[in-house]
């Protein structure tokens, strides 16, 4: 295929990922999104199908984040073109591993021809999968979270995390790109039937599941808190006080409307409450007052066993009595933003340097803390950490009830950021069966059921409250108990698929080459 004419299919394909998202989040085009690059890759080189697919991610990443300019430019006062600049590096590190699965792709192609489709899913997960573990971690936007407003589709999240919802979007690209290139009728066929069977089940199962009645315990009813506070008057030193009292008079309108525990985001309290005892005594006089429970993000600094003062963002949860019940401190922080990755090297380059010499310096936390509110136990991650599988089921397998997801999306407006991290969120009640309560500063706030399922949200900009019951469930799913062995067992057998046609084309290669006795010139007569 012409290489133009290649590069062109790629960057399709990285168009119908992106759209696939929100804002436009059309989500069937999930589905198709990966049918571009996989005709476009077929018969390519190894080297050609690297190129091909980083053009793909790269295409797919500076659409999905374009909204990192607008972040640089609002609060860091870079200048757009340079800001623009940023976004485009972010997105050629984004598209390597798009890139790392076209080049793998393309080399099982060389052994197997269009048969090499049947590994495509499996390829794709893997690389998808990495994406948590390499370059800082940033799974940011999986292909599985497109399909998050369909809950028949997404219960499968329960076993497999979102990756088994990828694989079941990735199989039916390769089964529509085998209707385009299989070998033979019958190879079309099976390449079309396998996907179409595998999505059936996992409706049928999805169906199933919805019709089932959600087992519950104890609960409550929880105010979340929606203060709409922008993201420049947040840390202003003069309106600190006046953002406490706007939080405290929305919980009151909660609590009129029968709230019991009140949910404010992360950072709701520019005062470390541990270093301002005026700021901590006003929550608790409120909390004793009320009788409710506060949970609230709210950083520490706090010395370490060797006596070094470090600093963590936290989450506090305030008792009825006045008592600091649980501190949470973030276990994944946000590189770049809450600590800086190759610190010591990054600060010697200009203007790399200027940069990030405002990134904080904050320490990460270790354990995934729990604590109880009306006899429920509930858990509570930060921002950055709900697009993270792996680590908001150990809040479940911790004896969490109910997950709470404190978050603070001020930061990006009403671009399409927002909307693209509460997707990713909502993806954690299913794979736990839990509800999820999430406040947010600038919202989206929400209240979401066991299968994903939204209760009530907030709109964007909105300054308002939410107020729902949410109630304990015991289950334990297998994703939550066991972890990504779904995940690493499609990994395993995408290093099977690329070393068997390492071993094929080895072996085609020997039989092609010709004899080392027919290569060798004849003998010069004796003289």
């Amino acid at each position: 295929m012409n290489l133009t004419r290649s590069a062109c299919l790629a960057a399709l394909a990285g168009i119908l990922l992106a759209i696939a998202f929100p804002k436009i989040a059309f989500a069937p085009a999930g589905f198709v999104a990966l049918v571009p690059v996989l005709l476009a890759v077929q018969g390519a080189s190894t080297r050609q199908g690297f190129l091909l697919g980083w053009i793909a991610g790269t295409t797919q990443g500076f659409l999905l984040l374009f909204w990192v300019s607008d972040v640089l430019t609002r609060f860091g006062g870079v200048p757009l073109p340079l800001a623009l600049l940023l976004n485009l590096v972010l997105a050629l590190a984004f598209g390597l591993f798009l890139g790392a699965f076209g080049g793998l792709l393309a080399r099982v192609g060389l052994a197997f021809g269009s048969r090499s489709l049947f590994a495509a899913p499996f390829l794709f997960v893997t690389c998808e999968f990495f994406r948590e573990f390499l370059l800082f971690g940033f799974p940011w936007c999986l292909l599985g979270y497109s399909q998050v407003d369909f809950p028949e589709f997404i219960q499968i999240a329960s076993f497999t995390a979102v990756h088994g919802v990828s694989f079941l979007l990735a199989s039916s690209s390769a089964g529509v790109a085998h209707a385009f290139v299989g070998r033979s009728p019958f190879e079309k066929r099976l390449g079309v039937t396998i996907p179409a069977l595998m999505i059936s089940t996992a409706m049928g199962y999805g169906h199933a599941r919805l019709q089932d009645p959600i087992a519950e315990g104890g609960g409550f009813s929880v105010g979340v808190i929606q203060a709409a506070i922008p993201q420049d008057q947040k840390w202003d030193g003069d309106l600190l006080q006046s953002n406490i009292e706007r939080h405290l008079a929305l919980s009151r309108a909660a609590i009129a409307r029968g709230a019991k525990v009140m949910i404010w985001p992360e950072s709701a309290i520019g005062y470390e409450l541990d270093i301002y005892p005026e700021a901590r005594k006003q929550i608790t006089d409120f909390t004793e007052k009320e009788g409710v429970y506060l949970l609230t993000g709210n950083d520490d600094r706090l010395r370490d066993r060797s006596g070094v003062m470090r600093s963590y963002v936290g989450a506090k949860m305030i008792s009825p009595s006045g008592q600091i019940a649980m501190r949470y401190h973030k276990i994944r922080l946000v590189p770049f933003g809450e600590y800086l990755p190759l610190s010591s090297v990054l600060k010697k380059f200009a203007p790399v340097g200027k940069l990030v010499q405002g990134v904080s310096d904050f320490t990460p936390g270790d354990v995934p803390a729990t604590t109880s509110a009306f006899g429920v136990s509930l858990g509570a991650f930060i921002c950055y950490e709900a697009i993270f599988p792996s680590l908001v089921r150990r809040f479940p397998v911790n004896g969490a009830d109910v997950l709470f997801n404190l978050t603070n999306d001020g930061w990006y407006g009403t671009s399409a950021a927002p909307y693209q991290h509460y997707a990713m969120a909502r993806f954690r009640a299913v794979e736990n069966h839990r509800f999820l309560v999430r406040a947010a500063n600038t919202g989206i706030s929400a209240i979401i059921d066991p299968l994903g399922r939204e209760v009530a949200h907030t709109d964007l900009m909105e300054r308002t409250t939410l107020v729902g019951d949410v109630r304990a469930v015991k289950e334990i799913t297998f994703y939550a108990k066991h972890g990504d062995v779904f995940a690493w067992t499609i990994a395993a057998l995408a290093l099977l698929g690329w070393l068997s046609s390492l071993f094929v084309t080895r072996r085609l290669s020997n039989k092609l080459a010709p004899s080392q006795t027919a290569q060798a010139p004849e003998s010069e007569p004796l003289q």
